[in-house]
């Protein structure tokens, strides 16, 4: 599905993802803009017009320099598109793979920010309905991969082998994607999750944040391993390894006594960054940002997708259920769930 929707609009906009400017932006200093793109200093983009972005051709510089800080560059996305699987219609898996292989340890945040970027070009225009220009479609796509490879990303961190997400397999469940879905399903309604033994472990504060965060052990069928979670407002919080809960810098892959699973975010002026809230943002807006983008022939690739996500059956172009219908926490839930395999 992916494959042909990102390959369809990618090939007509690589200059869009290049940071090609307008005539009227000064010629030197767009040229010195996209010569840092294409060396890959993406950092130097950022630095050079981060604090001073006024313009179009700006945003969409910054947009193209995070998603390459996240690991995502042009050439990046369309390997993973290209070497998707389609044939057993596990396009979307493949390309969760591919994305997860290629980003960076920085990619949730900085995905975050591209698509911030983009929609100060766009607005909401890819999710209202509105004809769009050539170029307006452009960038709908690219809000549309952003948000999707975030989705990539986050499925990544949540799972201990991505590898097999999706994808049929010898039946074995993937014990940290059970034990995620039960933290989502704990945090958002209070059960438990069916084959979860789930223990509340009081709370801990980060100080560098200045937040405290409700902490829960989980482990699955009688398992030996235990995975933690940090739960706030109702949300699992995304982490990444473990660290003091005085020094982000001290962030380990490995447990250590005296450290706690470690938050994504590291900065106390920027929101937490919750599992089901990327996902449900992505699979909501970046679908629909994605639809703004396709043309008609390939629109029933997307419908698809999503009459899956809401456990819907899809045949002869048409789901089961209303495809208004918005993705919530509990579609989440049933997803991550259906395709633990």
């Amino acid at each position: 599905m992916f494959k042909t929707i990102l390959m369809s609009g990618l090939l007509s906009s690589m200059l869009l993802l290049s940071g090609c400017g307008d005539d009227n932006n000064e010629g030197e200093s767009r040229l010195e803009t996209q010569q840092m793109l294409d060396n890959g200093d993406f950092a130097g983009v950022i630095s050079k017009l981060e604090s001073t972005a006024t313009t179009r051709d700006d945003y969409i510089n910054l947009a193209s320099a995070y998603m390459g800080k996240a690991g995502l560059t042009l050439t990046r996305i369309i390997t993973s598109i290209t070497s998707s699987d389609d044939t057993e219609d596990n396009g979307f898996s493949s390309f969760v793979k591919g994305i997860s292989e290629s980003s960076s340890p920085t990619a949730i945040s900085d995905l975050g920010k591209a698509n911030d970027f983009y929609r100060k070009v766009i607005g909401d225009r890819c999710v209202l309905n509105r004809t769009l220009s050539a170029s307006e479609r452009d960038v709908c796509l690219y809000v549309g991969l952003a948000n999707t490879s975030r989705a990539a990303v986050t499925i990544d961190l949540i799972t201990e082998d991505i590898a097999s997400f999706g994808i049929e397999g010898d039946g074995e469940e993937d014990y940290k994607l059970k034990a995620s879905a039960c933290a989502l399903e704990f945090a958002f309604n209070g059960n438990t999750g069916e084959d979860c033994n789930i223990t509340q472990d009081g709370n801990v504060t980060f100080t560098v944040l200045n937040r405290t965060y409700d902490k829960i052990n989980i482990d699955v069928n009688g398992t030996v391993e235990q995975f933690q979670y940090l739960i706030d407002n109702n949300r699992t919080v995304l982490t990444k390894g473990y660290c003091s809960n005085t020094d982000f810098s001290t962030r380990t892959e490995n447990t250590v006594n005296g450290y706690y699973v470690c938050p994504i975010n590291e900065s106390p002026n920027e929101e937490d960054i919750t599992t089901t809230g990327v996902l449900v943002e992505v699979l909501n807006g970046g679908l629909s940002a994605l639809n703004g983008a396709a043309t008609d022939d390939i629109k029933s690739d997307i419908d698809e997708f999503k009459c899956e996500v809401l456990g819907g059956t899809y045949e002869n172009e048409d789901c089961n259920i209303s495809l208004d219908t918005q993705i919530d926490e509990q579609s989440i839930i049933d997803y991550l769930n259906k395709e633990n395999k």
